[in-house]
C-alpha cells in the first residue's frame, strides 16, 4: 500500500512538471506568435511598400510607387516607373505631381506623416472649399484625399 502511494505521488509529480512544461511552451510560442504579427503589420503597414493611386472622374490617371515619387529626378523617368501615367493631364516636378483640368489644379505631392510613414499630401489646389488641402498627410490604405469640386481621389493602395 505504502508503495502504491509512493508511485501515485510520483506520478503526480512527473504529471505537474509535464502540465507546467507544457504551459511554458504555450506560453513561449503565443508571445512568438505576437512577435512576428507585430513585425508583419509594421512591414505591411509601412508607406514605403504602397502605390500612390489618383483618379480624376473614377478614371485612374496615375498609379505609382510611393518611393518613385519622392526618388523620381524628371518626370519621364517617373513616367516609365509608373504603371498608368496619362499625358496632358499631369506635370511632374521635385516630388510634386500637378493634376491639371479644364475645373481646375491640384498639387499632390510626397510627404510624411508625424511617425515618419511615407505619404501624399494635397500642398494646392484652386477648389472653392480647400477640404483635399486641409486633409492633410495621408499615409495608409484606409485614407484618401478628396476634392469634390475637382473630381479628384488620391489615395496609397499596400
Amino acid at each position: 500500500m505504502a508503495a502504491d502511494k509512493a508511485k501515485k505521488s510520483l506520478r503526480n509529480e512527473h504529471s505537474d512538471k509535464e502540465k507546467r512544461r507544457n504551459d511554458i511552451v504555450l506560453v513561449i510560442f503565443v508571445l512568438l506568435f505576437c512577435l512576428v504579427s507585430f513585425s508583419a503589420e509594421k512591414l505591411l503597414l509601412s508607406g514605403e511598400s504602397g502605390e500612390a493611386v489618383i483618379t480624376l472622374d473614377g478614371e485612374e490617371i496615375l498609379r505609382c510607387p510611393l518611393r518613385l515619387i519622392r526618388d523620381a529626378e524628371t518626370e519621364e523617368e517617373l513616367r516609365a516607373g509608373a504603371e498608368v501615367y496619362k499625358d496632358g493631364l499631369l506635370s511632374f516636378s521635385e516630388e510634386r505631381v500637378e493634376v491639371r483640368t479644364s475645373i481646375g489644379y491640384n498639387i499632390i505631392e510626397y510627404a510624411e506623416s508625424g511617425d515618419g510613414k511615407a505619404g501624399l499630401r494635397c500642398s494646392s489646389a484652386d477648389c472653392p472649399d480647400l477640404v483635399c488641402v486641409d486633409q492633410g498627410v495621408i499615409s495608409s490604405s484606409t485614407e484618401a484625399i478628396v476634392c469634390l469640386p475637382h473630381r479628384l481621389i488620391a489615395r496609397i493602395e499596400q
